[in-house]
């Protein structure tokens, strides 16, 4: 038993077996024991592997569909199953749009999980539990603010919202609210003011898209101007100023949002490729070239093609017997063609220096009965005003309106001048 016991001390293995019988070699002891001894070093414990988590992220591209996508990532049997359970889920297929975002999730190499993001409001989920596939669709937490901004032009106005932490789309939508009224390529300077009061909304505190703006102003050299959104009983909305005008016209006042005017109309001006005085009936727009171009007003494509020192050339006609050209294009809208009706606002080329040109520019031009007209002394008719019958309401909305953004301007109009 001593070496037994130091066996024991020293932690080697003993193994001790109860046999059920009595060998002829032993007979005649009580009670018998065969101790086997396995003499050796201590056994190594058996290492648990880890499983193997892999995620495998796609970006919808143009002509793709989720069937395809799903073959490429996962097995046959594992994209058709599920297929099955998104459309027994009526998951929208037609709906999978470019930029849609596609995650998958596999542990050693079998589907557990699937994420198919659409926009930050909307998720669906398929996952796997043990045989079973599950769909599940998020619904995230959306909330409203209302927003108030104040500030001064700085540079441009573009570069004065987009410092107040803003995106671009804020700013174009304010620009297009005054579109008719102001050209915030000619008519800003440093020093004018600007204010905002709209909504934006946010999903898990993300920042989704701004929602309506209730109001805008604009204070400077060229006058002061306001916007007042307002919804009549009868359904009719628009952009008032306030006397209750409608701030909308026939014509936009620019075919750019934000640009300078480096040549004006002129019945006599040095040509600086020619090199001779000749008038210049329009204006020069100064902008890089790809910056996109608008139509100033509804209408109806006449010319589209080259045309001599014009260079790339579009030609509208526009109701009240106007007519407007926008030359020297780098290339023209998609889908643009002669015959084809054109709405205010819409895209119809980019700027570019084709024809005679000495740098990228637009060079915009406006006629009416045939006759070249300076486009910054045109004065336009207004879409409709506020109904009669309304008026009174809509007096009673704009100056509870006018009062609220009056008692939040003073603290936020300080803290944007600062920075």
């Amino acid at each position: 038993m001593t070496g037994l016991k130091n066996i024991l001390e020293k932690g080697l293995e003993v193994r001790i077996l109860k046999l059920g019988f009595i060998p002829s070699f032993v007979q005649g002891v009580g009670l018998v024991l065969l101790l086997i001894i396995f003499v050796g070093c201590s056994t190594k414990k058996e290492t648990v592997q880890e499983p193997v988590v892999t995620e495998t992220e796609h970006i919808v591209k143009k002509d793709e569909n989720l069937e395809v996508i799903l073959n490429n990532i996962l097995s046959p049997q594992s994209a058709i199953e599920i297929l099955n359970i998104l459309t027994y889920a009526d998951f929208p297929f037609r709906k999978c749009l470019p930029g849609d975002s596609i995650r998958v999730l596999k542990e050693n190499g079998n589907f557990i999980k699937l994420t198919y993001r659409q926009t930050l409001t909307r998720k669906y989920f398929v996952f796997k539990n043990d045989e079973h596939l599950f769909v599940a669709m998020k619904y995230p937490y959306i909330d409203t603010v209302t927003c108030f901004l104040k500030g001064e032009v700085n540079s441009t106005l573009y570069e004065s919202l987009l410092k107040t932490g803003e995106t671009p789309v804020l700013v174009f939508r304010y620009a297009d609210i005054f579109a008719w009224e102001i050209d915030f390529v000619t008519e800003t300077q440093n020093g004018d003011s600007f204010y905002m009061f709209f909504e934006k909304t946010f999903c898990d505190s993300n920042f989704v898209e701004y929602l309506n703006i209730i109001a805008t102003g604009y204070k400077g050299e060229i006058g002061e101007y306001h916007g007042i959104y307002y919804y009549d009983p009868d359904g009719n909305e628009d952009y008032y100023n306030l006397k209750g005008e409608s701030l909308r016209k026939s014509l936009l006042k620019s075919p750019l949002r934000f640009s300078y005017i480096s040549s004006y109309f002129s019945k006599r001006r040095f040509h600086p490729i020619l090199k001779v005085w000749r008038p210049h009936h329009g204006l020069d727009y100064a902008a890089p070239i790809g910056t996109p171009v608008s139509s100033i007003g509804h209408g109806v494509v006449t010319y589209k093609g080259w045309r001599g020192g014009y260079g790339n050339l579009v030609e509208i006609r526009h109701k009240n017997s106007i007519k407007t050209r926008y030359g020297h294009l780098s290339r023209f809208a998609k889908g643009l063609y002669k015959g084809k009706r054109v709405k205010m606002g819409e895209l119809i080329g980019y700027v570019g220096s084709t024809g005679l040109s000495t740098g990228p520019h637009l060079h915009f031009e406006l006629h009416r009965n045939g006759v070249s007209i300076n486009p910054l002394k045109v004065k336009i008719p207004r879409a409709p005003s506020v109904k009669k019958k309304y008026f009174s309401d809509f007096e009673q909305y704009r100056d509870s309106l006018l009062k609220y953004i009056e008692d939040l301007s003073e603290p936020v109009g300080e803290e944007i001048s600062k920075e």
